[in-house]
């Protein structure tokens, strides 16, 4: 298994936040990612979107769902794609400058021989995808909050 960990500081409170992490369509912004068919569900558990982008010049879809919620403390999605199915854990603490968020995602690639350099080539990855989507957070939810 291989890991990537990121974190962020908002200067917001951990409700809001949570509550803009909650929407998978404000949160998965990343780079050369189109999502569609988004299905928000009012306890955000079984919230899912299409998730579609090309990779040398071919055409993949996956998805992204919401599969555990622990309101105002964490959110786990799992991506379904055509390259793996990383798990990403996303939590909310607040500290005296807002609220830290730190996504946590898992790769585990179970084929023999190979499945290690997958694992650390899909880390090195998503390094600045990740990077982008949490400073996209910041930025989007203090801008609300200074409005």
């Amino acid at each position: 298994m291989a890991t990537l960990t990121r974190s962020i500081t908002v200067d917001a409170p951990v409700y809001e936040v949570f509550a803009f992490a909650s929407d998978v369509g404000k949160l998965w912004v990343w780079d050369e990612i189109a999502l569609a068919s988004v299905d928000s569900k009012p306890d955000v558990v079984g919230t899912t979107a299409r998730m579609f982008t090309h990779f040398l010049g071919f055409h993949m879809e996956g998805t992204v769902e919401y599969t555990e919620v622990e309101p105002d403390k964490s959110i786990t999605a799992v991506v379904h794609f055509f390259a793996g199915s990383p798990t990403w854990k996303f939590t909310f603490e607040p500290t005296d400058a807002g609220t830290t968020v730190t996504a946590t995602g898992e790769w585990h690639v179970g084929v023999p021989v190979v499945g290690k350099s997958l694992e650390g080539m899909m880390v090195k990855e998503h390094q600045e995808g990740l990077e982008a989507m949490l400073a996209n957070l910041k930025t989007q939810v203090e801008a609300k909050a200074a409005a």
